[in-house]
């Protein structure tokens, strides 16, 4: 009940729809509604749209002062987001004459009422052949690097975590980003509408499958206003998206986020139909994952339960079994990747452990 409610309210804020509900709920209800909104990332913007429910509608006192400090906290956090994103973007744009192309946050957190509502952890920015270039600064700054994931880098500015992408997709297949400026923000841009809805889709699908995760009712939120927004283009998403392995997940997603909120995004209805898929179909692939066990043997035994039981639905949507596409896929890119990090990593020891013994013997000398 409580997710019905919760995607309700949210769709009542955002998307003009009716109260999901006629009567006073209980504390007890209430109290799942937000520890939901909790783990679905929307603790904030729940808290906004309670604050357009009449009075007897609105939760009990003491719950609505909590959920108020738990908004005012994301506020805060996300303010010291931008804070530092503009710093950055100022000094690397003034020291490197570099404009700052910022993915996901702020990026999708501007189609919100307010922007500082929708949660984020991090700035993530897409840095392309420049991330070497950008990183050193930031060390010669004193600003330590972390290099060990070959797709971003990340280090810390302002007391706020920064990931510079090398790349934004996960198997080397990244397209031309076409980017605009960001309205109102000096030296940010941000990717065109088109195209972010493409990186979203391929980010959560990934995220989906290859980390079993669920998703979560933020990104379905990110997800319905992106593709809502005026600049929208469904064409030059569609050939964006064309031949990738979100072709079917981007229509499936909006098949889904329309019967969720109500709403009327543009799709694929006929190709759907075709492969026999609806919007139940994306419910139980990308939402309903158990929580990661400790042991891989039984993260493997359950991953391989669900790629036999709903064999068909992954050949609609991927062409392929799922055995195929995430074990000789993935697996094989993330072996790749470890390989590529363990030979640097030796690169890297054999050369300290050299200059190490160079200073010895000049010193000895």
């Amino acid at each position: 009940m409580q997710n019905n409610i919760l995607a309700g309210l949210i769709a009542y804020l955002l998307f003009d729809a009716p109260i999901p509900f006629s009567a006073p709920l209980s504390g007890g209800h209430w109290d799942a509604i937000l520890r939901e909104a909790k783990t679905q990332g929307v603790t904030a913007v729940t808290y906004d749209a309670i604050l357009l429910l009449p009075a007897d509608l609105r939760p009990p006192r003491p719950q609505l002062f909590h959920l108020a400090s738990k908004a005012q906290t994301i506020e805060d956090d996300s303010e010291k987001l931008e804070n530092a994103l503009s710093h950055f973007a100022s000094e690397v744009f003034l020291q490197l004459g570099l404009e700052t192309l910022v993915v996901k946050g702020l990026s999708l957190a501007r189609l919100y009422p307010d922007p500082l509502h929708r949660e984020r952890g991090d700035n993530d920015l897409f840095t392309g052949p420049a991330t070497a270039q950008i990183c050193s600064f930031m060390e010669r700054q004193g600003h330590a690097v972390d290099r060990k994931d070959p797709r971003h880098w990340t280090f810390f500015f302002d007391d706020v975590e920064f990931e510079c992408h090398t790349y934004l997709l996960y198997h080397h297949d990244d397209p031309r980003w076409p980017t605009v400026p960001f309205e109102n923000r000096p030296h940010l841009r941000r990717l065109h509408t088109s195209y972010e809805a493409f990186f979203l889709a391929k980010h959560a699908e990934h995220n989906a499958v290859f980390f079993h995760k669920p998703l979560r009712l933020r990104t379905l939120v990110d997800w319905t206003l992106l593709l809502r927004q005026p600049d929208f283009d469904i064409d030059l998403f569609r050939r964006a998206k064309a031949g990738s392995d979100v072709e079917v997940f981007a229509d499936l997603m909006s098949l889904y986020c329309n019967q969720l909120f109500d709403v009327n995004l543009p799709l694929d209805h006929v190709a759907l139909q075709h492969k026999h898929l609806d919007a139940e179909h994306f419910d139980c692939l990308y939402l309903k994952c158990p929580e990661r066990h400790r042991f891989a043997v039984v993260r493997v035994a359950r991953r391989s339960i669900k790629y036999l039981r709903y064999g068909r639905l992954y050949r609609a949507i991927y062409g392929q079994s799922m055995f195929r596409r995430f074990y000789l896929h993935n697996v094989a890119q993330a072996l790749r990747n470890r390989f590529r990090h363990s030979v640097a990593s030796d690169l890297q020891s054999s050369v300290a452990s050299d200059l190490q013994s160079d200073a010895k013997y000049y010193k000895d000398f």
